[in-house]
């Protein structure tokens, strides 16, 4: 079974050397490739890739994409386009995604991977630990895991477990419909590509921190409010519907109670607390997804009564699925700043 490892990269001149070489200190299958897709970058990071390409090019390839310097573009749908780009040409048989400031921290989990997707036809994917690495700590991870494989339903896996993209080994190949959805709805992000996989066939577990997850003060995610976060997230909510597809509704929508109610105790201030350039985009991905419920929960106050009504018992029907994370989302949204009555 040949392995494609795809790694994306913008302007990490820096983590080059760190990503590229912990994949090629990996323990691989005889047939592997490296396939390195960049967004257009300004600093060295193509020339250092580029690099390591003339180094061994029978196993590394590069793909650039075009970048307008004068246009701004979201980097969720860049950096979806520049993976399902890189899907697009590999040539594996399985995959493993990095993101470029990403790195490997134990070469011994590739093949045991493979093995169990080579024994198990019905597996798609093969999910394991992160861990969270930051700056001038230990390059090890904290703890040693095992290697022991665990199948897990995909019913308990979608309403309580998660496992970071990167930590992955993915059965390939995508179908021609499955990456036209993909990039119609126009995210291929982390939560995105396991529930893809796992559309496709069954998983199993390997609790063994392989991936280290580098942690920058102040990241996109961190630096919302709760009114962007919730946004963020019924788009993400769209998108995982429409790829698990309407026999998984209510585990997905279990997954995602938090997001529903944070965005329902919300619902009055969402647009209003909102950056209005990421708001319309969370609209847009909505409709990308045809996810009506969740693009008028997003406009809650412009609705007619009998849309609203419509909303709330969708509304009720995800909490439905998971009490305790309609208590988590009140908390999370009980001492936000300026908070008024939701009526």
């Amino acid at each position: 079974m040949k392995i494609s490892f795809l790694v994306t990269y913008y302007q990490q001149e820096r983590f080059v050397r760190d990503s590229l070489e912990s994949i090629l200190a990996l323990k691989k299958p005889p047939e592997w490739e490296i396939l390195i897709g960049d967004d257009g970058s300004s600093d060295g990071t193509v020339a250092l890739a580029e690099a390591f390409r003339q180094k061994d090019p029978e196993h590394i390839r590069i793909f650039v994409m075009d970048r307008d310097p004068s246009r701004k573009y979201n980097p969720v749908e860049r950096a979806s386009m520049n993976r399902l780009n890189l899907i697009r040409h590999m040539t594996g048989d399985c995959y493993c995604l990095m993101d470029g400031d990403d790195f490997y921290s134990d070469a011994d989990f590739t093949l045991p991977a493979v093995a169990l997707l080579e024994a198990h036809p019905e597996v798609s994917v093969i999910g394991m630990d992160t861990w969270m690495y930051r700056e001038g700590q230990d390059r090890k991870p904290p703890r040693a895991g095992s290697l022991r494989p665990v199948p897990t339903s995909r019913r308990k896996y979608l309403r309580w477990q998660y496992t970071h993209a990167g930590a992955c080994v993915i059965r390939s190949p995508h179908t021609p419909e499955n990456l036209r959805l993909l990039e119609r709805l126009g995210s291929f992000d982390d939560n995105d590509i396991v529930l893809n996989a796992l559309a496709r066939g069954k998983l199993i577990r390997v609790h063994r921190p392989v991936y280290a997850y580098r942690q920058a003060e102040g990241s996109v995610y961190t630096a919302m409010n709760p009114a962007e976060q919730a946004g963020l997230n019924i788009a993400g909510l769209g998108a995982a519907l429409r790829i698990m597809g309407p026999d998984w509704e209510k585990d997905v929508l279990a997954r995602y109670a938090t997001a529903v109610w944070m965005a329902w105790f919300l619902r009055r201030r969402l647009k209003e607390d909102s950056n209005p350039v990421p708001y319309e985009r969370y609209l847009q991905l909505c409709r990308r997804a045809e996810f009506r419920e969740g693009e008028m929960l997003l406009r809650f106050p412009e609705l007619s009564p009998e849309e609203r009504k419509r909303v709330r018992s969708w509304v009720f029907r995800a909490g439905l699925q998971s009490p305790p994370r309609v208590v988590y989302a009140w908390i999370r949204t009980r001492h936000r700043p300026g908070r008024t009555n939701q009526g």
